[in-house]
């Protein structure tokens, strides 16, 4: 078990995480580069970029696999490797690594494009190597309940305006609102105050029920705001208080 420390706290230290950002930032990089024209003469060089980084992935996930039972302490040594690979984290390092062997087997065909899609997953990786963004998710985390409640009312209020805008507008706009979905769509772009303009009510009382909605969604969208932002001084004045009570205490 020790040596499974001892590979756990490897993984945890600065070199591995600096050095794993390195490759996922570079990825990252690749992938937007390639979609280019004018790079389609570096299509070699920017696919080697993406391999090296998967092989590097790979060592990556390889390593967490093994030393999983000292992740997991109160498992047996499979059912903690069982445990990783099926976690969240566990599949987000398999997709990394999955598209260098598919990408071998397949690269002279049409459905290499495709098979390197899913590598856009490595973008959560950043959730694990970066500590602004677990500073994120630990703000989001504490107040998951708060905003389950926020977005399931802006969610109601939603489907409530799309179902009854298309049946405001049917009549008048067929073409446009042909179907709920479409009240869903201008319904979604309203309450978020986009306004694209590609669906728009014409009848008098569509009108009335979209400036009702608008007006509506700005206050709706405010209040996950709030809940975050909350969250996150919440967390930050914690630490403060912290750092406060170490300085003092060393006085």
């Amino acid at each position: 078990m020790s040596f499974y420390m001892f590979i756990l706290r490897f993984l945890k230290g600065n070199f591995v995480r600096y050095f794993v950002l390195f490759f996922i930032f570079i990825s990252i990089v690749a992938i937007i580069a390639s979609s280019f024209d004018e790079m389609a003469r570096y299509k070699i060089p920017l696919f080697g970029v993406t391999y090296v980084s998967s092989f590097v992935f790979l060592l990556e996930y390889a390593a967490r696999i093994f030393s999983a039972p000292a992740l997991y302490p109160d498992k047996g040594i499979l059912k903690a490797r069982f445990k990783y690979v099926f976690s969240f984290y566990g599949f987000v390092d398999f997709v990394a690594v999955l598209p260098c062997v598919l990408a071998y087997i397949y690269w002279n065909t049409p459905v290499v494009h495709i098979i390197i899609l899913p590598y856009i997953f490595i973008i959560f990786k950043l959730l694990r190597h970066s500590k602004s963004f677990r500073f994120i998710g630990k703000a989001l985390s504490s107040v998951k309940e708060e905003l389950a409640t926020a977005y399931t009312a802006c969610f109601i209020m939603v489907c409530f305006s799309a179902i009854l805008m298309y049946y405001i507008e049917r009549g008048a706009q067929p073409d446009a609102f042909r179907n709920i979905g479409d009240g869903l769509w201008w319904a979604v772009v309203t309450f978020a105050t986009v306004g694209y303009g590609d669906i728009y009510p014409v009848t008098m009382l569509g009108k009335l029920l979209g400036s009702i909605i608008s007006m509506i969604g700005i206050a709706m969208i405010a209040i996950p705001t709030g809940i975050i932002s909350s969250s996150f001084i919440s967390i930050i004045q914690k630490k403060t208080n912290r750092k406060d009570e170490g300085e003092s205490g060393d006085e």
